[in-house]
C-alpha cells in the first residue's frame, strides 16, 4: 500500500475507532434485562483491536516518512505562521485614539497590509510546492 492509501486508511480506522467506542461508552452500563442494539464487550474488544492496528499503521507511516519530515515539519510551521501573522496590525499613519474621541495619534509599522498579504500570499506558494512534493513522495511510496 502507498502512503497515500495509507494515509487514508487511517482516517477510516480512526472514524471505525471511535464508533466501537462510542458504542461501548454509550452501552456499558444498562438496565438488566434491557435489549441493546450493541454489546459493549463485542464493542470494547473492537475498539481496542482498531486502536492496535492504528498504531502499526502510524507507525509504518512515521518510518516511511522519515525522508520529507523536514518537508511535512517545513509546510505545519508555515500554516502555524499564517494563522498568527493574519493577526498583525497594520496600522499606520493618523488614526482617532478609541478612548479619547478627538484624540489623532501618529501610527507606523513595518508591515503595511500590502506587504503583509504579500508575505503571506508568498507563504502560501511554498505550501503549495511542499504539498505537491509531499502528495507526490506519497503517491510512489510503499509501507
Amino acid at each position: 500500500m502507498n502512503l497515500t492509501k495509507a494515509l487514508k486508511h487511517k482516517k477510516k480506522l480512526i472514524k471505525l475507532a471511535e464508533e466501537q467506542y462510542i458504542r461501548f461508552s454509550k452501552f456499558n452500563s444498562t438496565l438488566v434485562g434491557t435489549e441493546t442494539p450493541y454489546n459493549a464487550e463485542q464493542a470494547f474488544n473492537e475498539w481496542l483491536r482498531l486502536t492496535d492496528e492504528l498504531v502499526e499503521l502510524k507507525t509504518n507511516i512515521h518510518i516511511a516518512n522519515g525522508p520529507i519530515m523536514n518537508k511535512i515539519h517545513r509546510m505545519s510551521e508555515l500554516k502555524s505562521m499564517i494563522h498568527r501573522f493574519r493577526g498583525v496590525d497594520t496600522k499606520s499613519g493618523m488614526h482617532r485614539e478609541y478612548y479619547e474621541s478627538n484624540a489623532l495619534a501618529e501610527y507606523t509599522a513595518f508591515f503595511d497590509v500590502v506587504k503583509k498579504d504579500t508575505q503571506i500570499h508568498a507563504w502560501e506558494g511554498m505550501i503549495e510546492e511542499l504539498q505537491e512534493e509531499i502528495e507526490a513522495y506519497n503517491a510512489t511510496t510503499k509501507i
